[in-house]
C-alpha cells in the first residue's frame, strides 16, 4: 500500500501520512479548545490539536481553504462554537491539507440538516472533479450520491 510492502517494519504513522480520514466519531474526538484555523492545520501531523510550531505554509495552506470554505473570518473563533455542520467541513479541510492520496469519509452527511448536508455534498463533489486524490465515500442513503465517484458497491441486508 502506498509503495510499501506489508511486513517491511512500516509503522501506521508512515501509511497514515497517506490517507485523509473524516468521521463523526472524529468529531467527537475534537474536543480541544482550538481555533478553526489550528484545526486545519492539525491535519499536517494527523493531530487532534496543534502540539508544534506551524510554519507560514501550513498556515497560508489552512487559509487557503478557510477561504475556500468561506470562513476566514471566522479563523481564530473556537472550533467546539461552530455549528455541526460547520465542524464537519473543517474537519474535511483537515484532511486533504496534505493533499492526501487517499481520502476516507465514513458517514459525512450523518447529523447534518438538510442545508449543511448540500455544503458537505458540494465540497466532496469540489474534491473529486480534482482527479488527484481518491475518495472513499461510506454513506447509507442513496440520495447523498456523489455523481463524481463512479464505482459503487452495494450491500444489502442477508447478502
Amino acid at each position: 500500500m502506498f509503495g510499501f510492502q506489508r511486513g517491511n517494519g512500516e509503522s501506521i504513522w508512515q501509511i497514515k501520512q497517506f490517507i485523509g480520514y473524516v468521521s463523526t466519531a472524529l468529531q467527537w474526538e475534537y474536543r480541544v479548545s482550538t481555533s478553526c484555523k489550528n484545526v486545519i492545520i492539525s491535519g499536517f501531523h494527523d493531530s487532534i490539536g496543534v502540539y508544534t510550531k506551524s510554519t507560514d505554509n501550513q498556515k497560508k495552506i489552512a487559509d487557503q481553504w478557510l477561504e475556500l470554505l468561506g470562513m476566514q473570518e471566522r479563523a481564530d473563533q473556537p472550533f467546539n462554537k461552530l455549528s455541526y455542520g460547520d465542524q464537519r467541513l473543517l474537519l474535511i479541510a483537515r484532511a486533504m491539507v496534505k493533499h492526501p492520496p487517499l481520502l476516507i469519509l465514513d458517514e459525512p452527511c450523518l447529523g447534518l440538516d438538510d442545508m449543511n448536508r448540500q455544503l458537505v455534498l458540494a465540497l466532496i463533489e469540489k474534491i473529486c472533479e480534482g482527479q488527484e486524490t481518491t475518495v472513499l465515500y461510506v454513506n447509507h442513503h442513496t440520495e447523498d450520491k456523489i455523481k463524481e465517484i463512479d464505482n459503487h458497491l452495494a450491500l444489502e441486508k442477508n447478502h
